[in-house]
C-alpha cells in the first residue's frame, strides 16, 4: 500500500512539473518583455493575446494577480457544455487542474455586463486556489486588484468576497446574474445590493448600477456544495 501511494505521488508530482513547464511556456509566448527586464511577471511589458490565440485560439483573455501565483490564460468554449477546460491543459491535452475558462453564456467582445471566470481551487497553489485566502481581510488589503486582459479589459479593483453554498436557490439565481436587464433594472440593483450585503467584509468599495463586473469563481470544500467568490468593477480610464 506504500508502494502504490509512494507511486501515486510520484505521478502526481511529474504531472504537476509538466503542467508547469506549459504554463511558463505560455507565459513565455504571453508576455513582451524589455531585453532588460528581469524575468519578473509583474515587470512585463504587457499580454500578448494574439500569440496565445496562435497557441489556442479559444484563449480570449489573460488574467493575474499582483504577488499571488494566478497568472493564467483564461478560455472559452462550448465543448462539454462549455466546461471542457475543467479538465483539459492550454493545450487542450487532459489534466486534472484544467485551465480557468470563461462563462460559456458570456460575451467578450461586447462585452457582458458581468464576466464571470471559473478555476479549481486546488491542494497546492494553482489555479484559483488562493482566492480562499481572501476570506482575510489582510489579503485583500494586500492584493486588492485583479488585471483581466482581453480587447476590453484592464484592472479591476475587488468589491466583494463571498464564500457562499449554490445549494441554496437564491445563491444559484443571484450568482448567475450576467446582463442587466433594461426592463428590469432593479434586478442588477438588487444583485449589487446582496454582494454588498453578504459580503464576508466592509472592502470600502463599493460597486455602481453602470461599472461592469468581473467574477472570479472557485469550489471551496468546507461548504456543502461551496463557492469562492471574488466580485471586482472595472477601473476605468
Amino acid at each position: 500500500m506504500i508502494f502504490v501511494c509512494l507511486v501515486i505521488a510520484a505521478a502526481d508530482a511529474v504531472l504537476l512539473y509538466r503542467e508547469e513547464k506549459a504554463f511558463d511556456e505560455i507565459w513565455r509566448q504571453a508576455y513582451r518583455m524589455p531585453k532588460e527586464a528581469k524575468r519578473n511577471r509583474d515587470e512585463a511589458g504587457g499580454v500578448d493575446l494574439d500569440a496565445l490565440r496562435a497557441l489556442n485560439p479559444q484563449c480570449v483573455g489573460y488574467i493575474s494577480i499582483k504577488d499571488t501565483p494566478l497568472s493564467y490564460p483564461v478560455m472559452q468554449t462550448d465543448e462539454e457544455g462549455g466546461m471542457f477546460y475543467l479538465t483539459h491543459a492550454f493545450d487542450r491535452s487532459y489534466h486534472g487542474n484544467g485551465t480557468p475558462f470563461l462563462d460559456m453564456r458570456c460575451d467578450i467582445e461586447k462585452p457582458s455586463d458581468n464576466l464571470i471566470v471559473y478555476g479549481h481551487n486546488t491542494r497546492n497553489t494553482k489555479m484559483f486556489s488562493c482566492l480562499r485566502f481572501y476570506q482575510e481581510r489582510e489579503y485583500f488589503e494586500e492584493h486588492p486588484i485583479v488585471r483581466f486582459d482581453h480587447e476590453n479589459g484592464g484592472d479591476y479593483q475587488i468589491f466583494a468576497v463571498l464564500f457562499s453554498s449554490l445549494s441554496e436557490q437564491e445563491n444559484r439565481d443571484i450568482f448567475q446574474m450576467i446582463e442587466r436587464d433594461p426592463e428590469e433594472p432593479e434586478q442588477w440593483e438588487k444583485f449589487l445590493e446582496y454582494l454588498a450585503r453578504h459580503s464576508l467584509y466592509d472592502t470600502g468599495v463599493k460597486a455602481e448600477t453602470e461599472d461592469r463586473i468581473l467574477t472570479l469563481s472557485t469550489c471551496y470544500r468546507p461548504i456543502d456544495n461551496g463557492r469562492v467568490l471574488v466580485f471586482a468593477k472595472k477601473i476605468e480610464n
